[in-house]
């Protein structure tokens, strides 16, 4: 593509000069805030998706390291309806999609958002199907079993609003919970009539399983949706807001590098034991350099919406920004 843009300044370019404007105007301070960390050896909660790859990456390059941290990676579950315990479990701050934080808040679990992770881009998610299947458009959905990794989750939230486009319901439709790695093969031998999959699942399913994707569940209303984010227990902020700071900083760095396709591969593949093939192919969303309570409450309202929230939740009091 021609790059059209003035003085033909790319988008990666200006990106990575954002992100270094925001990084020189809390450079000054880094040696004194990572001198006072709290907690160096922070434990960040992750799954085995794209959206943690900047952590990975900020491990490789230094970058925790110059902001006083120490992090331990701790794997959360990567399916189910998940409830967490940030008082008194196993992580400090944690990741998960936004829909399953807001449910958790919506539990009553008092948290605060620290960091946005991923936001979709086309064909980051999709529903997929056979190559024989008599799925051709959304208005076939009616009365199909559609997989997905969780019933309530990211992608049932995608798949709502993108059947509500054709004045289809929830209820005309059976969701069917299967792990991701599973969904692939559930497709092919017909246990669904189509499933909903993230990258690199959804690239894998096609190379593996033969699948195709039918409907991009990023378009429309949901297009460049906020997909992600890291939050913790308010009184952990409370208590350790140089860590906070510190994760915040090295976050922001790595979310820039991010930007760079050849980075995120390598710990694609090192990291999230994605192999090289699916690595170069998959799509993939971007990654936010900054954290706006306006990106997730995109999340938080199209959840009240459709009914999986009961009472509004204002983002914007519960951003920390250090």
């Amino acid at each position: 593509m021609v790059n059209t843009s003035p003085k033909g300044l790319s988008r990666r370019t200006f990106l990575s000069a954002s992100g270094a404007l925001l990084l020189a105007g809390c450079a000054s301070g880094e040696e004194n805030t990572a001198a006072r960390v709290e907690v160096p050896e922070v434990r960040l909660g992750v799954l085995a998706v794209p959206d943690t790859a900047p952590l990975y990456l900020a491990q490789r390059q230094g970058i925790f390291e110059r902001a006083g941290l120490r992090p331990k990676m701790v794997e959360s579950q990567l399916t189910g309806d998940n409830r967490f315990d940030l008082e008194n479990g196993s992580e400090d701050i944690h990741f998960d999609s936004w829909v399953t934080i807001f449910l958790n808040i919506a539990d009553g679990a008092d948290w605060v958002l620290v960091g946005e992770a991923y936001q979709t881009s086309t064909n980051t998610s999709a529903l997929l199907t056979r190559t024989d299947s008599k799925l051709r458009d959304v208005q076939d959905l009616r009365g199909t079993r559609i997989g997905v990794n969780n019933p309530n989750g990211l992608g049932t939230m995608l798949i709502n609003a993108l059947l509500s486009t054709r004045g289809i319901s929830p209820s005309e439709v059976r969701y069917v919970e299967i792990p991701f790695d599973k969904i692939g093969a559930a497709i092919k031998s017909g246990q669904v009539d189509s499933g909903w999959l993230v990258e690199p699942y959804l690239t894998t399913a096609q190379l593996e399983n033969g699948a195709v994707p039918f409907a991009d569940t990023a378009a429309g209303a949901t297009v460049e949706l906020p997909q992600s984010g890291y939050v913790c227990a308010r009184s952990f902020a409370e208590r350790n807001p140089q860590t906070i700071k510190a994760f915040q900083a090295a976050l922001v760095q790595a979310q820039v590098e991010a930007a760079d396709r050849t980075a995120i591969e390598r710990e694609l593949i090192e990291y999230l034991k994605v192999n090289n093939t699916v690595a170069a192919l998959m799509n993939m969303g971007t990654y936010p350099s900054s954290l706006r309570a306006v990106r997730p409450q995109r999340v938080a309202d199209l959840m009240r919406t459709q009914g999986t929230l009961k009472k509004d939740i204002d983002v914007s009091k519960l951003v920390i920004n250090g």
